[in-house]
């Protein structure tokens, strides 16, 4: 009797082992190769380095550009993919990784290399198109996402459906793709999950609370102008910006060195020769910008209220992008070619000509960006 009950629970447990290989062989459809594909960690920049036989030297120039990765694969190729390095295009050495693209520059070609069932592969993700700092979501991969084997470049998938998401920084983001070769009854490659082909660098580390602070960190600014900037420079704002630049600006800098109003002018508040010229530097996020707003009349300005658009000499309300110069006392440089200028709106001098409120849609010079900004403002104490 208690080898019959023994029998049984062997035989038990066998039926449970070889259900268990019904289940992964029905869902693969690859057999044994995939449980141990199956079972297997996902994919490192070590295994490689290995596989691919890079020298000690080329492993030491990887490691720098080895990137974390979420990637699954399934159909023609199994596996899973925790790091890739960024790879040269017709090599295994290693190659810069992208950087993160300058708004309106365009978004930098990736060159991933991994490994998958023991082989490695290469993947390439180019995205169309020029970054203006915010997610994207592109749904035609066709021509710019590959996959191709590096032991046998005649073996690649260039045939992509699907979408890749893009986040604002422009080289990381989702893809949920089909790749599939152009042979006759290939069966797809899919790929999900979290991709990067560059590595964000770190914001400057500063006290949220101060005012300003974010602006002296982002532009290292050297620390006599900052502490200048503290005493006399910083105000408080209440200005809110959306569309094309998204943030709230709680405080500013208009400085009190190399002052020049009109245009582009850099730490002005007040009126000179019938021109009113008020200008405050501010950081959101990784960026810094200088906001004038400017009004001009031969008979003088005072309160009251002014078209955000230019006209004649006056120039209304002009964003721009650029960097306060730690080498020239945090002078403000701007980007030529990034500027918004008014279209529509006003903005409104108080009775003390120091402050006001505005409401202005701006227009990018050289692109369809658009930026509305809208709040108060203080350029002097």
């Amino acid at each position: 009797m208690q080898r019959r009950i023994a029998a049984a629970v062997a035989g038990g447990v066998l039926l449970l082992a070889l259900g268990g290989f019904v289940v992964v062989h029905a869902l693969t459809g690859r057999g044994t190769p995939a449980l141990v594909a199956a079972a297997s960690k996902p994919s490192t920049c070590a295994d490689a380095y290995r596989l691919l036989k890079l020298r000690p030297s080329e492993v030491t120039a990887a490691n720098p550009v080895c990137l974390k990765e979420s990637l699954k694969l399934s159909g023609e190729l199994v596996g899973s993919i925790a790091e890739a390095y960024s790879v040269s295009a017709d090599s295994v050495a290693p190659a810069s990784m992208c950087a993160k693209p300058r708004r309106w520059d365009a978004f930098p070609q990736g060159l991933l290399a991994f490994v998958v069932n023991g082989k490695g592969y290469r993947l390439r993700i180019a995205p169309p198109g020029a970054s203006e700092h915010q997610p994207v979501t592109l749904t035609n991969p066709a021509g710019f996402v590959e996959l191709a084997s590096i032991s046998d470049p005649s073996i690649d998938w260039n045939q992509a459906t699907g979408f890749v998401d893009l986040n604002s920084d422009g080289i990381t983001g989702l893809i949920n793709i089909d790749l599939r070769r152009d042979v006759a009854g290939a069966r797809p490659v899919h790929i999900t999950g979290q991709w990067a082909c560059g590595a964000p660098l770190p914001l400057p580390t500063f006290d949220a609370t101060a005012p300003c602070a974010d602006f002296y960190a982002l532009n290292r600014l050297q620390d006599a102008d900052v502490t200048r900037m503290k005493a006399v420079g910083c105000n408080g704002e209440s200005l809110t910006f959306t569309e094309d630049v998204s943030g709230v600006v709680g405080h500013a800098v208009t400085d009190s060195i190399a002052r020049h109003p009109g245009f582009q002018g850099d730490n002005y508040c007040g009126s000179v020769n019938g021109q009113y010229t008020a200008t405050f530097k501010f950081s959101i996020g990784d960026e810094s910008f200088l906001l004038d707003l400017g009004a001009e009349s031969y008979g003088g300005i005072g309160p009251g209220q002014y078209d955000a658009a230019s006209s004649g000499s006056s120039i209304g309300v002009v964003l721009s992008l650029g960097i306060a110069d730690p080498a020239h006392q945090g002078q403000f440089v701007p980007d030529e070619k990034i500027l918004w200028m008014g279209q529509s709106g006003s903005f409104t001098i108080a009775p003390d000509v120091k402050s006001g409120t505005v409401d202005a849609e701006l227009r990018a010079l050289i692109s369809g960006s658009s930026v509305h900004v809208k709040g108060s403002w203080r350029c002097a104490a």
